[in-house]
């Protein structure tokens, strides 16, 4: 690159993105991000096989607006793409690098992407009704529905100095992560960083957000909010897959 688009594109870059990839990585976002500013693809989406997770990687670069990260995390559900990783990144120019480690509901790499994009096409034009496609969980979902996690929900001012973080436990399954994501969104907060995994049934999502002045949610009472607003999102969601009232 000349040493002036690059420098240009290092200034976009936020310190905990930089730090959260390595050179090969970083590269990689790069080319995505130009091509999809330069050509005015509006939205670049690439699928990669990554051996040491056993995993695919989905990478999505497009401009932002609220409420993608959700409906990206629906789209991947509605695909068939089970998601059991997450890295959300939204960069200083107005762009995010979205990440998702997907695997086939069977396990082992995902490989219908023409599937996935089509999704994906269909959700962010408003094709797709999102919330009301996601609460008919897959019927092999109900073989695990004997497997019960509680859910917790942690609210932190203290573990960032510019974000507040939010951590959430819950019970494992499509489009779990749209359900938790879709509720900081209508709660009005912008997530800027988030890193999901999951431990068999369990999924832990970790949230690095800003209310919508850009800050950390300092009030008591909008925190006890959003305590109790995704603990009962997560209960909603835990009703999908055992059958009973939220």
């Amino acid at each position: 690159w000349p040493e002036a688009v690059r420098d240009a594109h290092l200034g976009k870059l936020p310190d905990t993105y930089l730090v959260a990839w390595d050179d090969e990585t970083l590269a990689y976002h790069a080319e995505l991000l130009r091509q999809t500013e330069m050509e005015k693809l509006g939205l670049a989406i690439e699928l990669q096989d990554d051996a040491e997770s056993q995993a695919t990687v989905v990478t999505a670069c497009t401009l932002d607006h609220s409420g993608l990260f959700a409906r990206l995390a629906g789209a991947l559900a509605l695909a068939g793409a089970n998601i059991v990783g997450a890295r959300a990144f939204t960069l200083h120019n107005g762009y995010v690098v979205d990440t998702f480690w997907v695997q086939a509901n069977e396990g082992g790499f995902y490989h219908e992407q023409d599937r996935l994009r089509e999704q994906v096409r269909k959700v962010l034009t408003g094709d797709v009704a999102l919330a009301d496609a996601l609460q008919q969980p897959p019927a092999w979902l109900s073989r695990t529905a004997i497997f019960k996690v509680e859910p917790r929900v942690i609210v932190d001012n203290e573990a960032s100095r510019y974000f507040t973080v939010i951590e959430v436990n819950g019970r494992d399954r499509p489009g779990f992560l749209n359900k938790v994501a879709w509720t900081m969104t209508q709660l009005g907060l912008q997530i800027a960083s988030s890193h999901i995994a999951t431990y068999g049934e369990r999924a832990v999502d970790v949230f690095y957000v800003k209310d919508v002045f850009g800050l950390k949610v300092s009030h008591a009472g909008k925190r006890a909010q959003i305590e109790k607003a995704l603990t009962e999102a997560i209960r909603e969601s835990n009703a999908l897959v055992t059958g009973t009232a939220a």
